[in-house]
């Protein structure tokens, strides 16, 4: 059993999370059109596992300069733009994206991923605002 099957299966039947349910030992984060959960125990420096429920997608296109980031996606369908090419995924793929490379998603998921090495703020890069419409569709 995954450390994240609660939280799937919560989502998969249209519970919306929230800080009180997500469970003591998950970090919540809420970014409007996706949220970010978090195992508070279990990850390393070399090693981050992250939740996603995504609601619309990303909230910017970003790069990472050290680390490798693994998404799965659990369930929905949506598009992974990586350095401008276009990725329709759906549940059972996978996505690996490399450091440096620019990233987005778009659409209704659950994810998990991986990064590898963890998260650090000073390798984040911030490239460009997402935003969504009423409608949960990308603003162009």
């Amino acid at each position: 059993m995954s450390k994240f099957d609660r939280l799937i299966e919560m989502c998969e039947n249209g519970v919306a999370l929230n800080e009180a349910n997500v469970g003591d030992d998950m970090i919540f984060i809420n970014r409007g059109s996706f949220q970010l959960i978090i195992p508070k125990e279990g990850n390393t420096d070399d090693h981050g596992d992250f939740f996603v429920y995504s609601i619309n997608g990303h909230d910017c296109y970003s790069y990472n300069s050290e680390s490798t980031h693994v998404y799965r996606i659990i369930d929905g369908n949506g598009i992974f733009i990586i350095d401008n090419e276009t990725i329709d995924v759906k549940p059972g793929d996978v996505v690996t994206i490399e450091p440096n490379k620019v990233f987005t998603y778009m659409g209704n998921m659950i994810l998990t991923f991986e990064m590898m090495p963890n998260f650090k703020d000073e390798n984040d890069h911030f490239v460009e605002k997402v935003e969504y419409d009423q409608m949960g569709q990308k603003k162009l």
